[in-house]
Formats: C-alpha cells, sequence, structure tokens
C-alpha cells in the first residue's frame, strides 16, 4: 500500500481534486502498464485513453491555479512519478491530445527561477524527459509498437519527433496572462523549458520551425526568456555549419546571442584580410550573403555592435586598407537595406551614430548619386574645411592637457566616420585625377586625413613645416596608391591611359614642389 502514501496526503485539501479510489486506480493502471508489454496491455492502454485525458486535463487545471511548482508538488505529491512513468509509455504518447496534456503538465512544474532544492531537482528531472523523449531511440516498447504497425524505426522516430516539435510551437504561442504578477503562473513560463528541450535538437532540420519561433517569439514579459544552453549551442552548430537555418532566424540568434554576433562580424574581417585579391563586387556580394547588413538595419542594437567591433579594430589597425574596405562596404550595403525599411523603422541617424559628429553626419552619409556632380567639388571642400577645423582644435588641445582626450575622441570619430562613408573618398580621388595642381589642396588634405586621421599617432605636426614638405609627402604616398584603385573601375584602355598620365603629373608637379 505505499503508493496509497501520496493519495492519503490528499485528504488534507479542502476541495480534493479526486476521490482516493479513483486515484488509486489511475497510479496502479500506470504501473501496470509499464511492466507489461502484451496485446492485453496495449489494448487496455488504449481502452482508457479518453478517461486518461480527463484526468491529465484535471490535473493541468489544479496545477494552473497554483503559484508554484512547490506548492503543486504539495498538493500533488505523486504528480512526478505518475507524469513520469506516462511519458515513457509509448502507446500514452502516441495519442496527440495526451501526449499534448503531459507536455503541458511537464511546463506546468518547470520552475524559470527556481527558489529551493526541490524546485532544481523538478527542472533537472523535467529537462531529462524532454531530452530523452526527444532523443531516444532504444526504447523496448517503442520497437514494439513500431514491430505490431509495420512502421520502420527512422520514419516512426521522425514523425513521432515532427509531432512533438508542432506540440511545443503551439503552446508558445500562447498570449501573456502573468499580468506582471511574478507569483501567477504565466504561458510565457513554457519558452524558457521549451528552449531547454530544444538543445539535443539544435542539428535536427525537423526542430528548425519551432526554433525559428522560439527567436523570433516576441518578448512579452521578463519570463520569456530563453535559456542559454540552447543559445549556446545553436550558435555552436550553426557557426561550424550543422544546422541550417533561415535568413531571420539567423538574425534572430545575433539578437539574442552576442557571441555569436561578434563570431560571425569577426568571421568576415578574418577573410578579407587572408583574401586580398577579393574585388569590392565579390566583397559586396560576400557581405549581403552574410546577412549581417540586413541584421543591422533591422535592429539597431545589432548595428551598434557591429560598428564597435568595427572601430576596436580599426583603432589596432589603421593602416590596414582591406579592413577600411570592408568597412565602407559595409556601411554602403548597411544603408542600402536600411533604404528599403524607411517606411518600416522610425530609427534615427542620431541614435545610428550618438558618437559621431552630428554636423557631419548627414553631409557625409549624402550619397553623390543625391547631388548634382558640379557640386561634388563644393561638398568635398566644406568637408576638407570641417575636417581641418577639428584637427586644429587637437592640435591646439595639445597644448593644454586638459579634455585633450575628448579632443583626441572626436577626431578619431570624425574620421572613423569618413571611412564608413567612403564614397566621398572615392569621388575626391576622381576629381583630384582631373584637377588643376592649384585646385587639389583641399583634396589632397581630405585623402592625407584618410589616410593619416591623427597627429598622435603619425606625429604629423612634425612633418606639416611653412614649405608642408611633411604634406608633400604624404601626399604623393597617397598618389601611388591610387593607380591600382582608379584602374579596378576604368571602362577602357583610353580611360586607363588618361588616369595614368594625370597621376604621374601630378606627382612630378609634388616634386618640383619641394
Amino acid at each position: 500500500m505505499s503508493q496509497l502514501q501520496p493519495v492519503i496526503q490528499l485528504q488534507s485539501m479542502a476541495e480534493p481534486l479526486l476521490n482516493i479510489q479513483e486515484m488509486q486506480f489511475w497510479l496502479d493502471k500506470a504501473v501496470a502498464w509499464g511492466q507489461a508489454d502484451s496485446p492485453d496491455t496495449q489494448g487496455d492502454t488504449c481502452l482508457h485513453l479518453n478517461r486518461l485525458r480527463d484526468l491529465l486535463q484535471q490535473l493541468l487545471t489544479n496545477m494552473n491555479n497554483t503559484s508554484s511548482t512547490i506548492e503543486t508538488m504539495k498538493t500533488l505529491p505523486f504528480l512526478g512519478q505518475f507524469l513520469g512513468r506516462l511519458c515513457w509509455n509509448p502507446y500514452v504518447t502516441a495519442d496527440a491530445t495526451s501526449r499534448r496534456l503531459l507536455f503541458q503538465c511537464l511546463w506546468g512544474l518547470y520552475s524559470e527561477h527556481p527558489g529551493n532544492a526541490v524546485e532544481r531537482k523538478a527542472n533537472q528531472w523535467i529537462r531529462k524527459v524532454l531530452c530523452q523523449l526527444a532523443t531516444e531511440d532504444d526504447d523496448a516498447a517503442a520497437q514494439a509498437v513500431m514491430k505490431h504497425m509495420g512502421v520502420p524505426p527512422k520514419e516512426y522516430y521522425l514523425k513521432l519527433l515532427r509531432k512533438r516539435v508542432a506540440l511545443l510551437q503551439e503552446n508558445i504561442g500562447k498570449s501573456c496572462n502573468s499580468l506582471g504578477d511574478i507569483n501567477q503562473r504565466c504561458s510565457c513560463d513554457s519558452i524558457l523549458a521549451t528552449s531547454e528541450a530544444c538543445v539535443p535538437l539544435v542539428t535536427c532540420p525537423e526542430a528548425a520551425p519551432l526554433i525559428g519561433v522560439l527567436l523570433q517569439q516576441p518578448a512579452k514579459c521578463a519570463r520569456a526568456s530563453l535559456s542559454e544552453d540552447f543559445l549556446d549551442a545553436l550558435s555552436s552548430a550553426y557557426s561550424s555549419q550543422c544546422s541550417s537555418l533561415e535568413e531571420q532566424t539567423v538574425i534572430s540568434l545575433w539578437y539574442h546571442n552576442l557571441s555569436s554576433l561578434e563570431e560571425a562580424v569577426l568571421s568576415q574581417l578574418e577573410d578579407v584580410v587572408t583574401n586580398k585579391g577579393s574585388t569590392p563586387q565579390r566583397l559586396e556580394e560576400q557581405l549581403a550573403q552574410s546577412l549581417l547588413p540586413k541584421a543591422c538595419a533591422q535592429h539597431c542594437s545589432i548595428y551598434l555592435v557591429v560598428k564597435d567591433i568595427f572601430r576596436s579594430i580599426l583603432k589596432q589597425a589603421e593602416g590596414v586598407e582591406p579592413v577600411k574596405h570592408l568597412i565602407q562596404t559595409f556601411t554602403s550595403c548597411f544603408l542600402r537595406e536600411l533604404a528599403l525599411l524607411q517606411h518600416q523603422t522610425s530609427v534615427s541617424l542620431k541614435a545610428l551614430f550618438p558618437e559621431s559628429p552630428q554636423s557631419l553626419l548627414l553631409p557625409l552619409l549624402t550619397l553623390p548619386s543625391e547631388m548634382p556632380q558640379e557640386a561634388w567639388r563644393r561638398h568635398l571642400n566644406w568637408l576638407s574645411g570641417s575636417l581641418q577645423r577639428l584637427t586644429e582644435e587637437e592640435e591646439g588641445g595639445d597644448r593644454d592637457s586638459s579634455g585633450s582626450t575628448k579632443r583626441h575622441h572626436k577626431v578619431f570619430e570624425a574620421w572613423f566616420l569618413l571611412v564608413q562613408c567612403g564614397h566621398w573618398v572615392q569621388v575626391a580621388v576622381q576629381l583630384l585625377v582631373t584637377s588643376e595642381p592649384e585646385d587639389c589642396g583641399p583634396l589632397l588634405w581630405l585623402l592625407t586625413f584618410y589616410h593619416h586621421p591623427t597627429n598622435q599617432w603619425h606625429h604629423r605636426e612634425l612633418q606639416l613645416v611653412v614649405d608642408q614638405s611633411g604634406l608633400v609627402d604624404e601626399a604623393a604616398c597617397v598618389l601611388s596608391s591610387l593607380q591600382p584603385r582608379l584602374n579596378e573601375g576604368s571602362r577602357s584602355s583610353d580611360d586607363c591611359n588618361r588616369v595614368h598620365l594625370r597621376i604621374t603629373a601630378l606627382q612630378n608637379t609634388l616634386i618640383h614642389s619641394v
């Protein structure tokens, strides 16, 4: 009569859920079904399924009316053992309604924030049951079902997995009902439990729809959080190409998991540094395929993280041209994606570029194609003059240590914005090769600043003497680097020859001016 022990405790309830005889009946049935695998047992299980569904629904209703797992366990101390026996019975779990109710009861026992040993132990047990139900492949009873039904093992388990995935997916879509009361049970509690159950399924194609729903589930309340183990497992599977995810699921993964986003950005940086022969067109295609520009356009927080990574790398690799080309191409792709979403998002430019000098933000972000060509030179002269004033303020501040760090930061952010908006650098190059020597000053200064932004790093103030030989030397370096870049965009041999002749003439002018 040891099994009656927990049932007798129900007598202390003001309104007993079920009478003692009925509960004893079901406990005996659960034990008997698990101890034998015969046609009689199978038939008896199927015979009682309707009544079992009613019982599970009653248990679920009672659980939903309690405020915590510990209260549920006090009220229904037999519940864990009873559900556990049913979960291992394939004739019960093969029934869609019974399986759904079983899973709901398990979720009802799961505590998002376990406050004691009982709740922590219950969570461990629930995770184990869910994981084993999804991955078990040698259960004797299941083998008997397959043999009896004539279903191949692979087909049986795939169908079972798909049904369980559909069940999990159905339950996490329920509306939040906690109304802010942390002591009240909420349908959002199932999100954490479901994500825990998905840890062993992250590489299963059948689980992809469920994973997508989990990641894209709006945060309705504080309880609608995802398991860190789930996010880490999914990130690892995706980065090792063991999991195929849809575009929006990948973007949602980056939104939830910072390490996964960082890995994606660093992978692009590593590729562009090691693969120096990549063309601008190939780089643009590669970035578009990476989904990073699209993700940044959809989520301001993702863009700020990506930009922060670029900022940190650029401080360490200022002179590495491939890094600057990557940032320029990325920003161009990002702005294009952002334009496509202009009717769906209301994020301001200031929110996207919070540290950039606001006076330079719109002029640099404006595309050359958005103004007449005859206005380009005037626009670039204005940009050059504005940047010169910033650097002069920095140089003047170096003589006074107060506020020096802030000024250096402002100049760096201005340069960083210029790097991101590399389209104006390309226009400056284009105008430089068609300008008269006396008109080249602002353009040369702009290109020099682009290549060597801060005198703190390059000590330009020691080079720029009343003959400006330092500036001339830097301009010569800039010109020598222009030819390969310009050749990429030449349409004909005539254009190519004209470019080479113009650059040579400018170089000769610089040599004779020293």
